[in-house]
């Protein structure tokens, strides 16, 4: 199975110069978690996360109008894959950089959508038009999930006192 049967398209967008406030609307508008920022030529220069929105408010102790997407768009590398990209390869990738989403573009760095983990795992549930999907998907899907959501920092135990 390759992306473009899973992933959404097209996919929600913005440009640098936008607001986080723009870019956050988006987000509850077309209830997604994640945007891909473009550039005038609609190629993927980023992602922004509403994640990213937060932390950068909490950081920075500003409205989100005062902020644009080209200050998260480029904090992060920019993991992409394309449509006809195996989902198998697209999950590994996802998992080896500890990333949920991945902007999906053509040959041309055109975005063409937005592939979720939920839309892998979505696709895996036994309601789906693949419902015959193979134990060793799920397994592989679960593992990557793992990978994407353990910590990345250290945790530690707050010690108690005696």
């Amino acid at each position: 199975m390759n992306v473009c049967e899973v992933m959404h398209s097209p996919a929600q967008c913005c440009h640098a110069g936008d607001s986080l406030e723009l870019a956050a609307q988006l987000m509850a508008q077309n209830d997604c978690g994640a945007i891909a920022v473009v550039d005038q030529g609609n190629h993927a220069i980023g992602i922004v996360t509403d994640r990213d929105i937060a932390l950068l408010a909490a950081e920075r102790h500003q409205p989100l109008w005062a902020m644009t997407a080209g200050e998260l768009a480029g904090k992060h590398d920019l993991y992409t894959c394309h449509d006809d990209t195996d989902v198998h390869a697209a999950l590994h990738l996802m998992a080896d950089k500890k990333v949920r989403r991945l902007p999906v573009v053509g040959t041309d760095g055109v975005l063409h959508g937005m592939l979720a983990m939920s839309d892998i795992l979505h696709r895996l549930t036994p309601g789906a038009a693949s419902a015959r999907s193979a134990p060793e998907d799920w397994r592989e899907a679960l593992d990557a999930f793992n990978r994407i959501t353990s910590p990345s920092l250290p945790m530690g135990l707050p010690e108690r006192g005696r």
